[in-house]
């Protein structure tokens, strides 16, 4: 009978102090993201503003990626102001004889990997630039907040800062190749038991 109570005791202890029990939520882990990219940039896409009826000069991106975070297709929405600097910027990015060719107001972005996890993101400022002495060669920077998603990446959060360059294609300019690096860090839970990456 003591052994009984004995071992009943124990078993409330233990429960109690939560000792040798499987934890059941998942922590969130803190990871590097080195991402390289390559793909293309379509520029002067026109289309209404919704909240206020006025046309707005956008851009669309489709790239694909492959890094830290494994293969993923990266595919987003590029606002940029249509106004020019008030006085011209020789040295963008802190480069001398770049010449800042406009700023980047809005960029929400999708990447979508092979698993079909979803990973969002939202730009913040941004520039591009142009070197004069290389017609056709632009220079970007943008910093960019991770803002959750679907799969490994629900409730997400990070920053990040793309950085990259681009060769026009078409003859005005408006059809893009472009390649760089997202270097920053995200937290997430990574829950790899159920949403496995296939890379």
């Amino acid at each position: 009978m003591k052994n009984k109570f004995a071992a009943a005791s124990f078993v409330a202890v233990v429960l109690a102090l939560g000792i040798g029990l499987p934890v059941t939520s998942v922590a969130d882990q803190v990871v590097d993201v080195n991402m390289r990219f390559a793909g293309s940039f379509a520029t002067n896409i026109l289309h209404v503003d919704p909240t206020n009826g006025t046309v707005v000069d956008s851009s669309l991106i489709n790239v694909q990626t492959k890094g830290t975070l494994g293969s993923a297709e990266l595919r987003g929405f590029s606002g940029r102001s249509t106004v020019p600097p008030a006085e011209p910027v020789f040295n963008c990015l802190g480069v001398d004889g770049l010449f800042l060719s406009f700023e980047i107001l809005e960029n929400p972005l999708v990447f979508t990997f092979k698993d079909l996890s979803l990973l969002f993101a939202k730009g913040g400022s941004g520039v591009v630039c142009i070197d004069l002495l290389k017609p056709g060669i632009t220079t970007f920077e943008i910093e960019i907040e991770f803002m959750g998603g679907r799969g490994r990446f629900e409730g997400a959060t990070g920053v990040a800062v793309i950085k990259g360059e681009g060769e026009a294609v078409s003859r005005d300019g408006s059809f893009i190749g472009e390649t760089g690096t997202i270097e920053g860090w995200i937290s997430a839970p990574f829950n790899k038991s159920k949403h496995a990456d296939e890379d």
